[in-house]
């Protein structure tokens, strides 16, 4: 008789000589695990009604369940789609892409938040940016200018105006 087959045969003894059952179940369940690619991401200054680029975040399922009931959110003046449905099967991945798009000047912050059924859930990713205002389309008699800069404006009728230094920087000059 095989040495495992014994050794089964005495365990099933041994339970059912106990009160135990013989027969055993044995469950085994995992769970989703969510990874962010980046925990923040700061925009920066960003002109008045002007959207900036895309940042994409990866959003990872490393667990060895499917993630479910997933939803993303982003409070303006930050937007986002995403490729992401409602549930994520394990070891696959997908993209979320924020915007900041102010409306306003002034520093915002808020965060992008993933509620899901993992552990920790809602996981988030701090989003940060600065509303500025739009840029001058020209600089008027006494403003800087030079590379980088807007140009200098023109000169009323009979005069020019030019920058006081043609190869770096300098001051709008008119005559």
């Amino acid at each position: 008789m095989n040495k495992y087959f014994s050794l089964v045969v005495c365990g099933v003894l041994l339970l059912a000589a106990c009160g135990g059952s013989p027969t055993a179940s044995v469950s085994v369940n995992g769970s989703p695990t969510t990874t962010l690619s980046v925990p923040s991401i700061s925009f920066g200054d960003q002109v008045v009604d002007t959207a900036s680029a895309v940042h994409a975040i990866t959003l990872s399922n490393t667990g060895s369940a499917e993630l479910s009931n997933v939803g993303i959110a982003a409070a303006p003046p930050f937007t986002q789609t995403n490729t992401c449905g409602s549930s994520l099967a394990a070891g696959a991945t997908c993209t979320i892409n924020v915007t900041f798009d102010p409306t306003t000047e002034g520093d915002f912050t808020n965060n992008l938040s993933i509620t899901d059924n993992a552990k920790g859930s809602p996981q988030t990713v701090a989003l940060s940016g600065t509303g500025v205002g739009q840029p001058p389309a020209c600089g008027s008699y006494g403003a800087e200018c030079g590379p980088g800069l807007p140009l200098c404006c023109a000169a009323p009728r009979g005069h020019h105006s030019y920058c006081s230094n043609p190869t770096g920087f300098g001051t709008c000059v008119e005559e």
